[in-house]
């Protein structure tokens, strides 16, 4: 039977519930950290119904250990935190109930195509990278075969924008003999590209034996220095000539037929556009650019950085980026129709919190850091002695200290603020003492306010393929592709020009 495609009803559906869902909730989720404790956060943003559930510092480490940590959503001591975090999960994207989402499996059954035996060569890289890299290049690699007659494989050329280190276009090169060109805004990062690759290709057969064996169950033996000696030139020369780098800002007047021509002699018949962890708009400039360039054939993104993002609708953007800022000229949200008639505003640190990891700290079992509670406790500082700059202080990571007192005259020093060194140890001590339970009360509204970190997220992507759906994209998809507690930014963007 023929598997359904995800049609534009069903995504501006999905679009709909997760906004009304959302609308009592956008000061809670645009709130600041900072603000915590001098605009009272846990009694303005709060749902009663929570608020009324922990009363002692006993019910609050409760909640956290059986909701949080275990999920035990069937606890009838905590019920409104119970209903609270499972409709948050209904909400996120593997909740939603048009099931927006398509698996890779799912995904191999419509281009037809297998997935090849996936070599894990941990080398060169983390094991997070090693776990994104594997899975994109296996994927990239489906997507051309599915354009692709046998005979042909080559001549599509792949184009790997924010190409960093050159990771993801290293692998396509040398394991799946693709040609790939990489583009980075910097330069500096071309050329780190291109001796990673140099040293990788060196390396490559002994690596690529060494993951069989793994694969197998066979611990293989070490790598000497003869072995390296003997793998220099284990690559051949069309191999290495398949990976190219050129430095250039990414904007919608690219043209990547030109770039390819002028990078690889033989002519391509097509391109496939992909980037792994595009920060900022470069994920939607992606979109655009697969849209308008006919060659462009296939498109596979995976975004990340959404703090980054341009907005239509949002103008108090506070602490932003600049040099990346003002490098953008195109917005990167909302991209669709739909969402653009709505003049939908997510706001800056509603970006932020999008772009944070709740299974990651739900897997670690991670309270904030105690910075976040000390910095509340400064912005009141700030409130009694500078009160004109709330909200205007940028303090940025502060590292090695041992106590209020000295996080706040490190505080001091990197501001250059003699009136916060002056504040005297006995007022830091009574401010302390004050606010002794609000720590916890405020480790709880972090983790209540992370939950709804996905359902942002989820905002941020449906809009993603709406935008595609709407240009009449049937085979445009939204695939899970990682391990979300390994690579917290997980999606990935994928389309086919028919």
């Amino acid at each position: 039977m023929e598997s359904r495609v995800v049609g534009e009803r069903e995504v501006k559906s999905a679009l709909e519930r997760l906004l009304s869902y959302l609308e009592p909730h956008w000061d809670f989720v645009n709130c600041h950290m900072v603000n915590y404790l001098t605009d009272n956060h846990w009694t303005h943003f709060v749902p009663e119904a929570l608020r009324l559930e922990t009363s002692t510092a006993k019910e609050i480490n409760q909640i956290i250990e059986q909701q949080f940590w275990h999920s035990e959503r069937d606890n009838l001591q905590f019920p409104a935190f119970a209903n609270f975090l499972a409709e948050c999960k209904r909400f996120r994207l593997e909740g939603c109930e048009n099931a927006v989402l398509t698996s890779v499996e799912k995904l191999e059954q419509e281009l037809s195509v297998a997935m090849e035996t996936q070599l894990s060569i941990k080398e060169f890289m983390s094991a997070k990278k090693c776990h994104e890299v594997e899975q994109t290049a296996a994927l990239v690699d489906k997507l051309v075969q599915s354009v692709s007659q046998p005979a042909q494989k080559a001549s599509c050329c792949i184009v790997d924008a924010g190409d960093g280190k050159g990771y993801l276009s290293s692998r396509l090169a040398l394991q799946y003999g693709h040609r790939v060109l990489g583009i980075d805004s910097n330069e500096s990062n071309t050329e780190n590209a291109l001796t990673r690759n140099r040293k990788l290709q060196r390396a490559w057969n002994g690596l690529t034996e060494r993951a069989e064996l793994q694969s197998q169950g066979i611990i293989p033996p070490r790598r000497g220095k003869k072995a390296a000696q003997r793998e220099t030139n284990s690559v051949s020369h069309s191999s290495m000539e398949n990976y190219k780098t050129t430095a250039r800002f990414i904007t919608t007047d690219i043209n990547l037929d030109d770039l390819v021509t002028q990078h690889f002699e033989q002519h391509s018949n097509g391109i496939c556009l992909t980037g792994l962890h595009t920060c900022g708009n470069l994920a939607t400039t992606c979109l655009q650019v697969f849209h308008a360039q006919n060659s462009c054939r296939i498109l596979c993104n995976i975004g990340c950085c959404y703090h980054l993002l341009r907005e239509r609708y949002s103008h108090q953007e506070f602490f932003g980026n600049k040099v990346v800022m003002e490098q953008q000229t195109e917005y990167g949200f909302p991209l669709s129709r739909y969402l653009q008639q709505k003049q939908l505003r997510l706001g800056r640190n509603a970006r932020m919190l999008a772009a944070q990891s709740i299974e990651r700290t739900l897997a670690a079992k991670e309270l904030p850091n105690i910075t976040l509670y000390y910095r509340a406790l400064l912005e009141l500082l700030v409130c009694r002695h500078a009160p004109q700059l709330k909200n205007e202080l940028q303090v940025g990571k502060v590292r090695k200290f041992g106590s209020f007192s000295e996080y706040v005259q490190k505080c001091a020093k990197k501001l250059n603020a003699p009136w916060l060194a002056a504040v005297e140890e006995a007022e830091l001590q009574a401010l302390l003492k004050d606010h002794e339970q609000d720590r916890q009360y405020l480790e709880l509204f972090y983790l209540i306010r992370m939950s709804f970190a996905p359902v942002l997220e989820s905002v941020i992507l449906l809009d993603r393929l709406l935008y595609l759906k709407e240009l009449g994209y049937e085979h445009s998809y939204l695939i899970d592709l990682f391990d979300a507690v390994i690579s917290p930014r997980h999606y990935a963007i994928v389309a086919i020009k028919q």
